[in-house]
């Protein structure tokens, strides 16, 4: 029995607290020195303040969320004979079964690509959500792009490219079997 786990990257993660810090740097500045940085496009000092004070909030979430991201090693998803287990740690029953995986696809927002999971059993993971919040996100994702599960690798340990082609190998190799 073969069981893949994917974590999340220490180097993504230390690559955004770096920035966050960066932009908690700027923002301080911006608020010290609020009265010098008016010009063509910011007449107002309270404006500059008040960007500033966005970017150190903004940023600080960034921190903290890279912090805890760097202190503890969070698992993102499991591949086994199975089936797979998205967001393990949050939700142990968002489990899906080979049977119920038709494929899987690319979806590139902008620049971001991320990969669809899809489930020939939709309403069942829309209808079994019990928290609101995300089952309006997992509604969303369902209507805009046809599945309810859409996975990035931007803070996983693997790269888009790789998570695309260990996904479609282990349902190439169990599928057979579920």
């Amino acid at each position: 029995m073969e069981k893949i786990e994917i974590y999340s990257s220490k180097k993504k993660t230390f690559l955004l607290l770096i920035g966050s810090l960066l932009f908690i740097a700027g923002g301080i500045w911006m608020l010290m020195d609020a009265e010098n940085l008016t010009g063509f496009r910011l007449r107002s000092p309270i404006l500059v303040k008040c960007i500033g004070i966005i970017s150190v909030l903004f940023s600080s979430l960034g921190v903290y969320i890279s912090i805890r991201q760097l202190v503890k090693n969070k698992l993102f998803l499991i591949i086994e004979e199975n089936g797979i287990n998205v967001n393990p740690k949050k939700n142990s029953n968002e489990f899906i079964n080979w049977k119920n995986i038709e494929g899987f696809s690319e979806l590139k927002i902008q620049s971001q690509k991320m990969v669809l999971i899809k489930v020939n059993n939709s309403d069942f993971w829309i209808e079994n959500e019990k928290n609101r919040i995300r089952k309006r996100l997992i509604q969303f994702n369902f209507n805009n792009y046809g599945s309810p599960f859409c996975l990035s690798a931007v803070s996983m340990q693997i790269n888009h490219t790789e998570l695309m082609k260990v996904l479609n190998e282990n349902l190439e190799k169990y599928k057979k079997f579920a």
